[in-house]
């Protein structure tokens, strides 16, 4: 007897719990999530290098660019962080997929501090130098930010950008 009230007693309380259960709202097509976006970032690099014509590009580690960007090695999912050493205006190239949104806005903030740095260094140079760092910027997309301080930054951006519609 006991056992049948107990399992008389379990299926009303899960009745009652999927009866106070609110239904789910019809999904709509804005509602589904939107599919991330991956990209071959090793590719990517190799496009870049090739591309703009790199020299003696100097490819650094995840652990220095935790280190150079005071950035959490958990924040950072895939990167490519690339420079040269040659020229009065070296190139810098980084592209972070970040782990998350909150990452994404941490790595953000460290990407402009190193260009509010670089332009005000440029200053000190001449005025093409001062004006090639004025025109760089970071850019979005998805999950992924990149940087490009060079000259050849335009041309780098236009081959990230286009990274994503291949």
């Amino acid at each position: 007897m006991k056992k049948y009230l107990s399992v008389i007693l379990v299926l009303v309380l899960v009745f009652a719990l999927s009866a106070c259960a609110e239904k789910p709202a019809e999904e709509t097509p804005s509602d589904t999530p939107s599919q991330e976006i991956t990209i071959d970032l090793n590719a990517l690099k190799n496009s870049i290098i090739e591309k703009a014509e790199l020299v003696e590009p100097l490819e650094i580690d995840l652990e220095n660019f935790c280190e150079r960007y005071d950035v959490d090695a958990s924040d950072v999912s895939d990167l490519v962080y690339i420079t040269t050493l040659n020229g009065t205006f070296p190139d810098e190239i980084i592209i972070v997929k970040s782990a998350n949104g909150d990452a994404k806005m941490r790595i953000t903030e460290k990407f402009s501090s190193r260009l509010d740095e670089v332009k005000v260094q440029s200053r000190d140079y001449d005025a093409e130098n001062y004006a090639l760092a004025q025109e760089c910027k970071i850019i979005e997309k998805d999950s992924y930010l990149a940087l490009f301080i060079s000259a050849k930054h335009a041309q780098m951006e236009k081959i990230f950008e286009e990274s994503f519609n291949s």
